[in-house]
């Protein structure tokens, strides 16, 4: 598409949140891309640029540093006119600037200023001005799950797609890799035929940690029954030492098949170790969310508010062990994670319910043999009654 002055019309979508939410938000990215022509490019914070970089959907991918502009912040009451001035600075430094609409992922309000300094037309928080205090149909929604989540069937990514006015593609998203390297001894990564297993050992909320002691007993009982089995330990330079810690406790004869890569890889390197493994384990975190976009399963332990129908994996056949309650469980599922990812079983253990993902025209769920079929239902009826003008195109 092209402005009656010659020139490409531009878009820009706004991301400044955490790496799952990077990730949770291509699907809304590829169905933007599908459903106009022209520019777009994505704005996130700089550490997660590779993700971005790597999305065929995007021209370009820009950093937003959180650091730098928290230093401006605490600059102003002395140094105003120098915040001014590197502020403009930054703004007009901005390739594609403005954009004619700019699609807004978040609610806080750096989020909104910046799209609208960025841009004309703002769709999602902020679409009513910058001072608005209202919220979209969509908005309200979320933030009415936030605080109740029992019912609710509309995974984020789906709820991001009507936020910008799009409907689902129907698929979950995937990411292009370079060429790209792993350090020393990662480089064996995927070589052979085994089962290879990643473990994301973290997560960005220290109450959604799986505890070490409790890896190493996944990863001893899944090696001593899988004698093809390969086991690598990921997460980041501080998780370094609780990698040592689930590998020391592991019988010393299994040593040789399990690889600590905690804070050995960057970004990119991570999303090709992932490329490498069959499946992927992790609580509700980032990297999770990352090995999917790249052709990994993955297979979650969502517990401490964490909510299979909201953040599970994106895409289909995807496993999610959803614990009863909020608290730390008292019990892992192992014995049952370990079976459902051979394909032997997939009973449901104690305390625990066992979810597998879908995609379809109404974008994912996670289905159970126990499932409330009135509530899967309800992802049609929030459609319909958010995003009336897709409907029909959506139920086509």
């Amino acid at each position: 598409m092209q402005r009656a002055d010659g020139a490409q019309d531009r878009a820009l979508v706004v991301q400044l949140a955490r790496l799952g939410d990077v990730v949770q938000s291509l699907p809304a990215i590829e169905a933007l891309r599908q459903s106009r022509s022209g520019i777009m490019d994505a704005i996130c914070a700089e550490p997660l640029v590779p993700v971005l970089r790597a999305c065929a959907s995007l021209g370009r991918a820009l950093p937003w540093s959180g650091s730098h502009w928290s230093g401006l912040a605490s600059m102003w009451a002395d140094h105003a006119g120098e915040v001014l001035s590197s502020m403009r600075a930054w703004f007009e430094n901005v390739p594609g600037r403005p954009y004619e609409t700019v699609y807004n992922l978040n609610q806080h309000a750096r989020s909104i200023l910046l799209s609208h300094l960025l841009g004309g037309k703002v769709c999602g928080p902020g679409a009513d001005g910058p001072l608005a205090s209202g919220l979209s149909p969509w908005g309200a929604y979320l933030r009415t799950v936030a605080g109740d989540r029992a019912a609710n069937r509309i995974h984020l990514a789906d709820a991001w797609c009507g936020m910008c006015g799009v409907k689902p593609l129907g698929r979950g998203p995937r990411l292009r890799l370079s060429v790209e390297e792993l350090p020393g001894d990662l480089a064996a990564i995927g070589s052979d035929n085994g089962m290879w297993v990643a473990i994301v050992i973290g997560a960005g909320e220290t109450a959604r940690w799986v505890p070490p002691a409790a890896w190493a007993s996944w990863v001893t009982l899944f090696l001593s029954r899988v004698s093809e089995g390969r086991v690598i330990l990921v997460g980041s330079a501080e998780e370094r030492d609780a990698g040592h810690s689930i590998h020391e406790a592991l019988p010393p004869l299994l040593h040789a098949r399990v690889w600590n890569a905690a804070g050995r890889t960057t970004l990119s390197q991570l999303m090709h170790l992932f490329a490498r493994c069959r499946w992927v384990l992790g609580s509700d975190t980032g990297p999770l969310h990352l090995a999917t976009s790249v052709g990994a399963q993955a297979m979650g332990f969502y517990f401490a508010r964490a909510r299979v129908h909201e953040t599970g994996p994106y895409g289909e056949g995807h496993r999610v062990f959803q614990h009863a309650t909020e608290e730390p469980p008292a019990r892992w599922p192992w014995a049952e994670s370990v079976a459902a990812l051979l394909g032997t079983g997939a009973s449901p253990a104690k305390g625990w319910t066992l979810w597998e993902s879908r995609v379809d025209h109404w974008g994912a769920c996670y289905v159970s043999e126990e499932q409330d079929h009135r509530a899967i239902g309800m992802r049609e009826f929030v459609w319909r009654t958010l995003s009336p003008h897709l409907t029909e195109s959506i139920a086509a």
